[in-house]
């Protein structure tokens, strides 16, 4: 094999981990969303709190078990957690900027029921966290590609 086979195949390569990566983060996700969700929904229903807030306590309360299953499941991270735990807590609280944001205007401004804009902003914010964790949360602090387990 040339050098210009042995580089295609490393690039197919390289994408389908990142598309691995991204399956298990999106599953890793939708379980958080599921918690997320269940508490937006439990807390609005019930009167406790607005959407907008009601969203955001969700969102902080399932980013524990989502930080745990992407460190262990998605990533296969060797970063200390005291680095990889803070990296994940600064791009968490992004998300949770960008999906305060996507709510407030979606629901305040737009008039858009709080499900439907919850759904938005939480495409949004998939993008972003993944991103960001992938590139610098969970990254090896070696510099290195992260395990390829599949």
């Amino acid at each position: 094999m040339n050098e210009m086979q042995r580089r295609s195949v490393n690039r197919v390569e390289n994408a389908g981990a990142i598309i691995g990566k991204f399956v298990r983060f999106a599953s890793v996700g939708a379980v958080a969303t599921g918690i997320q969700y269940a508490i937006l929904i439990l807390l609005v229903e019930l009167g406790l709190a607005k959407a907008t807030f009601a969203s955001g306590i969700g969102f902080a309360v399932s980013a524990i078990a989502n930080y745990l299953m992407n460190y262990y499941f998605t990533f296969h991270s060797r970063r200390a957690h005291v680095d990889a735990g803070t990296r994940f807590v600064l791009v968490a609280s992004g998300g949770l900027i960008l999906n305060t944001i996507i709510m407030a205007i979606g629901t305040t401004f737009l008039g858009v029921h709080y499900f439907v804009i919850q759904v938005i902003a939480t495409s949004f914010v998939l993008i972003w966290n993944f991103s960001a964790n992938y590139l610098w949360s969970f990254r090896d602090p070696t510099g290195r590609e992260e395990n390829r387990r599949m």
